[in-house]
């Protein structure tokens, strides 16, 4: 009867084959070495909420500056680089590795496969994002952090307008981002579509497993366009060219020439790019979520299959709604009309998912676990931040509210209310996995409840804030502006949500020292990541398992599921919602005494990992060291008609060096 089957009849949450005897890396070399899928998820994990840390203190920064009129804590210009960064740092900084974490770790783990399809890619992803920070943070170093807002709209980063290096440092470092993204995306696709264990169609994948392959397509298909939108930009900065300027001023003849350049084309492209990149950072977030609720509410997920469906449908409108940013800039009726149209079709498969978890949780037996109070949190914070964008789907509302607090309280609702609320959901949910020990519950709730008071305390007044007129990305307002009031409830609700993280962080820092001991599945889980040890190890499945169910774990240790040719008599009773404990139910030992139980019949020789490699850190600096050239263009040499900064060639030497030696390295 049971779902995952093994060699010699076990079952994905008993295997009963020897454990390989791999030597565990250790030290600082073997992490910087390393192409283990987990091991490059928790890279990922720790230098995006490094990273989200740092947004965060940007982002009160930011508040106290706000906190009254006229204040001159930090000057305009300051202001214009923290708000710029702030949105830099937690869009392509925090929330999408953070995402790509998930990624890495989990992925594998729910479709049964060893590693990642490309291992030593993945590592390359990983550096090359590494160095894409780090050309981004180095810029408040060199005074020149970037200061034209995060959406970099022309003619602002324009030479003629930002004489410094700020523009440069945003440009090069996102080029450098888009690198890694799109590197790590086409692993996650193939890795998907191609190491899936037996028996897992794709209509049995994990909903977060079809979020990953749905978003993967989403970066390849999207990050194309803001790569020209900068590339474009780089030329225009470096070379002289007019591709966002239409007319400059000639000193020498005091005339206005034209160059042919439109600012609305930055747009276009940004959009083409920004409004899938939403999805991007949200659809990670719905995936996590559709694996905690049914968890935690002791049932399958309700409507799977419409899901999957729901999930590629937002998907492909993605593409099709970017002008909605656009609606001020004069495109007429038609595109205007056309554009509402899209946005507000775009929310039904969006409320087909508010739906199917509501229905999910709907008669179940819930266990509000700080796992599913953030889950359920993102239900009703997105909500907010979804009805109003559907709102702006309206140009004449659009217009109203354009560039002022509402919008700014608008994303907040579904980034920080939707993606980082999943985000700390996945957190806490997959920690044991992680680490083998549980984040504490009582200082998880906590957590939790004071998150969710700062957040709204924060960002709610912003409502009120954009309706009586103040401007978004301004740095003061007048002291007989009426606005006082509700920036100061917004700024002291940011200080309550920074001492949210102060309390998350803590229970981190507990439970790595002293948490409770997991065990291989602390949760009770559906999916094969919770039918191995915690940590998994280096090898993850010592045998990779046949997949003959959805919830392949739960059929596992429960039974048959009803309905799916099974009788009655099959069944002594209900445990979960459908599922029926039967001939099938897993042994009730303890999780850690089963990992070591696994003595018999496997052969370590039949499992492949690829070897170590310090190659594409080597590729990764070259890319580093070729951006760093560029901003940093002394001295120069000549190189046939070319005059490279000298850090550039060296950047590209190292890079071609970093490939070479790549490709001849023996993969085993």
């Amino acid at each position: 009867m049971a779902s995952v089957a093994q060699p010699a009849g076990a079952g994905a949450g008993t295997q009963t084959v020897a454990r390989p005897a791999f030597k565990k890396e250790s030290g600082l070399w073997s992490w910087i070495t390393t192409v283990d899928h987990k091991r490059i998820g928790l890279l990922y994990g720790v230098t995006a909420i490094v990273y989200l840390l740092i947004g965060g203190l940007e982002a009160l920064v930011i508040r106290t500056q706000l906190i009254e009129p006229n204040n001159d804590l930090i000057t305009l210009e300051r202001y214009n680089e923290f708000f710029t960064m702030h949105g830099t740092t937690m869009i392509f900084l925090a929330v999408m590795p953070l995402s790509s974490a998930f990624f890495n770790y989990i992925v594998p783990l729910q479709i049964g496969a060893r590693d990642v399809a490309f291992p030593r890619l993945n590592a390359f992803s990983y550096w090359v994002f590494f160095f894409g920070g780090a050309i981004l943070s180095l810029s408040w170093l060199a005074n020149a952090a970037p200061n034209m807002g995060w959406y970099g709209y022309a003619p602002l980063t324009e030479r003629g307008f930002n004489l410094g290096r700020n523009v440069d440092f945003w440009a090069l470092g996102l080029q450098v981002l888009g690198i890694a993204s799109v590197a790590a995306s086409l692993n996650f696709i193939i890795t998907i579509l191609n190491m899936r264990a037996p028996g897992m169609t794709l209509m049995r994948m994990p909903l977060f497993t079809w979020n990953a392959l749905i978003v993967s397509i989403l970066i390849v298909m999207a990050f194309p366009a803001i790569t020209i939108a900068l590339a474009l930009l780089s030329f225009d900065r470096f070379a002289g060219t007019s591709f966002y300027i239409p007319y400059i001023y000639d000193e020498a003849t005091r005339q206005i020439v034209a160059r042919g350049g439109d600012p609305l084309l930055w747009q276009h492209l940004f959009w083409i790019f920004g409004h899938p990149e939403v999805y991007i950072l949200i659809l990670p977030a719905f995936g996590i979520i559709s694996e905690l609720i049914p968890v935690f509410s002791r049932k399958p997920l309700f409507g799977y299959a419409v899901m999957v469906y729901a999930t590629a449908t937002i998907a492909f409108l993605g593409f099709g709604v970017w002008v909605h940013h656009m609606f001020t800039v004069g495109l007429g009726p038609v595109p205007n009309s056309v554009f509402s149209a899209s946005t507000m079709l775009i929310a039904v498969p969006t409320g087909v998912k508010i739906l199917n978890w509501t229905s999910t949780m709907w008669g179940g037996q819930l266990n509000f676990t700080t796992p599913m109070l953030f889950a359920v949190g993102l239900v009703s914070q997105f909500v907010i931040g979804g009805i109003s964008g559907v709102m702006h789907g309206s140009p004449p509302i659009d217009q109203h509210h354009n560039d002022t607090y509402f919008v700014v309280a608008h994303f907040h609702y579904v980034l920080f209310g939707g993606s980082i609320f999943a985000l700390l959901a996945g957190i806490y949910y997959w920690f044991p996995k992680f680490t083998g020990r549980m984040l504490s519950e009582k200082i998880g709730k906590l957590h939790f409840w004071v998150t969710f008071a700062g957040f709204n305390i924060t960002f709610f007044p912003m409502h009120f804030l954009g309706l009586e007129g103040m401007p978004r990305r301004y740095g003061t307002y007048g002291e007989g502006s009426g606005l006082q009031f509700w920036h100061v409830v917004s700024s002291l609700g940011s200080y309550l949500l920074g001492f949210s993280f102060l309390i998350f962080m803590y229970n981190i820092a507990v439970s790595l020292q002293r948490g409770k001991k997991a065990g291989n599945d602390p949760w009770d889980g559906a999916t094969l990541e919770w039918s191995i040890p915690s940590p998994p190890p280096v090898y993850n499945f010592a045998t990779i398992p046949v997949v003959r169910h959805r919830d392949p774990l739960w059929e596992e240790k429960y039974g048959q599921y009803e309905g799916e040719g099974h009788t009655e008599e099959e069944t002594v009773e209900t445990t979960i919602a459908g599922f029926k404990i039967g001939e099938g139910q897993a042994p009730d030992e303890d999780a850690v005494e089963q990992a070591e139980r696994r003595a018999e019949a496997g052969d370590e020789h039949n499992i492949h990992l690829p070897n170590p490699s310090f190659w594409p850190v080597v590729a990764s600096l070259g890319i580093f060291l070729a951006a760093m050239g560029l901003l940093f263009s002394y001295p120069r040499i000549p190189i046939g008609a070319l005059d490279l900064p000298l850090l550039t060639a060296a950047g590209i030497v190292t890079l071609i060096a970093g490939i070479y030696g790549w490709s001849l390295e023996p993969a085993s």
